[in-house]
């Protein structure tokens, strides 16, 4: 996946109107959703939905399943064997177990991680084959940890920067969770820059109308492309790839934010 996504929209599979409008949103990634979202008895069509609405997405679209231990989950991964989504989008993952249960799609994973189990077993998930990205779950996660995370989200920080480094080691993307209160624009811009600031890539959404602040805040803005800029014709002089550093716009700069430059102007 490259680049990596800044928002990605999760849009519940019952939904017909959703979806369709999902087709036309400037996020850039859809989870198709079959947990959470979708009650029992809509388990079967919601699944019938998803598998119809992946072809009109291009690429584009992720299909949450049902978690291996529920009487859906099993349906819902063969179902999605040769189909045409983004990937398999697990939840609740706990263990290296979870992740080989949902490879047998053939797609890539992006594991959910949403559970104390999780937390603790995130070396071992990330180094699954096939695992591309991990995500927060931070409502559910809260709750397994009997924690009130208030705006700041402190009592999650510690897995909010494990999710990061993990990923980030892995040469994964690492996706911010969703944020509820949709129609709090200033939390939300504040839970987006929090969540640049710990290092995730982009950010999960339950609302079109979140996407735009996302992809401004996990993009790179303007000042930061002008640096990336100026850092690479920097190091585009000859003889400058040999030095160690150097100097540009008044501040001492050495391989590591060439690297960093690279990366920005390739998001860019």
């Amino acid at each position: 996946m490259t680049p990596a996504p800044r928002s990605v929209l999760f849009v519940p599979a019952s939904n017909a109107r959703a979806l369709d409008k999902a087709r036309t949103l400037d996020c850039d990634a859809v989870v198709i959703d079959l947990e959470d979202a979708v009650g029992p008895a809509d388990k079967g069509a919601a699944r019938a939905a998803a598998l119809a609405a992946l072809p009109q997405f291009d690429g584009r679209a992720a299909v949450r399943t049902n978690a291996p231990d529920t009487p859906w989950g099993e349906d819902d991964l063969n179902a999605l064997r040769e189909s045409r989504a983004l990937a398999v989008v697990l939840p609740k993952t706990g263990s290296p177990q979870d992740v080989r249960w949902a490879a047998r799609a053939g797609l890539p994973v992006w594991a959910m991680i949403e559970t104390l189990a999780g937390v603790l077993n995130l070396a071992a998930i990330a180094s699954e084959s096939g695992v591309e990205a991990l995500i927060l779950g931070q409502n559910d996660l809260a709750a397994e940890m009997e924690a009130v995370p208030g705006p700041g989200r402190d009592p999650l920080h510690l897995a909010m920067s494990l999710i990061v480094t993990t990923a980030r080691s892995h040469g994964q993307v690492a996706l911010d969770g969703v944020f509820n209160a949709f129609r709090d624009d200033a939390g939300f811009a504040a839970e987006c820059t929090q969540g640049r600031a710990f290092g995730f890539h982009g950010k999960t959404l339950i609302h079109p109308a979140q996407i735009a602040m996302a992809n401004t805040t996990f993009g790179p803005s303007k000042a930061e492309i002008a640096w990336a800029q100026a850092i690479v014709q920097a190091y585009a002089v000859p003889g400058a790839e040999e030095a160690g550093v150097l100097s540009v716009d008044g501040r001492m700069v050495e391989r590591l934010h060439l690297d960093q430059a690279r990366r920005i102007l390739g998001r860019a």
